[in-house]
């Protein structure tokens, strides 16, 4: 029983020094941390360290930049539902690909509980700007579990660009995104 306890109260030494080690080796958080800049020769990183975070964090700047933002129809908390969607959409759900007859690309999006509702919002959407920007015919159904998305480029090598890219390589396409996303942190659009 002695044993038991030295063994356990040297146990509670080593993991309270380690604890103390690593608090005073890592600046951490604190009241006194200089946020603004480094001294010397040392750069700040470019990451905001998430990337929905340092999507935030350029916006908020540029919004901060432009004399012409109007703080009235900002709408930060907007911006990152979205970019929650965005989340959700990339890392929560499942999407399968097939070629139809006829020449079309069908993609299958299914979703957790979570990303349903993001599906929902996003498909239509980005559907609708590739079908303006590209000039393809595309159709999206919405479902209990996800959304199919149908797309007739009328071309050979689109279609096997688009079974090569799937479902997520098409939302990535066109990079409106991050267009969007300033008009979005405006207030004009969602």
């Amino acid at each position: 029983m002695p044993y038991r306890l030295i063994t356990l109260g040297s146990v509670l030494v080593a993991l309270l020094s380690l604890t103390l080690w690593a608090t005073e080796k890592h600046t951490g958080h604190n009241p006194n941390m200089n946020h603004g800049g480094m001294s010397g020769d040392h750069a700040l990183p470019q990451e905001g360290g998430q990337a929905a975070f340092s999507a935030l964090i350029e916006i908020v700047a540029m919004l901060e930049q432009d004399a012409e933002t109007d703080w009235e129809k900002v709408d930060i908390d907007g911006l990152r539902a979205h970019l929650l969607d965005m989340n959700h959409m990339m890392l929560n759900t499942e999407a399968t690909s097939t070629v139809t007859e006829g020449g079309q690309v069908q993609f299958d999006i299914q979703g957790n509980a979570a990303s349903i509702a993001s599906i929902h919002r996003m498909v239509p959407a980005h559907a609708s700007y590739i079908e303006q920007s590209r000039g393809w015919e595309i159709a999206h159904e919405l479902q209990d579990m996800g959304a199919t998305l149908t797309i007739k480029a009328n071309e050979e090598a689109p279609i096997s660009q688009l079974k090569a890219l799937g479902f997520y390589g098409f939302m990535s396409l066109d990079s409106h995104h991050q267009a969007h996303h300033i008009q979005m942190a405006k207030g004009h659009s969602h």
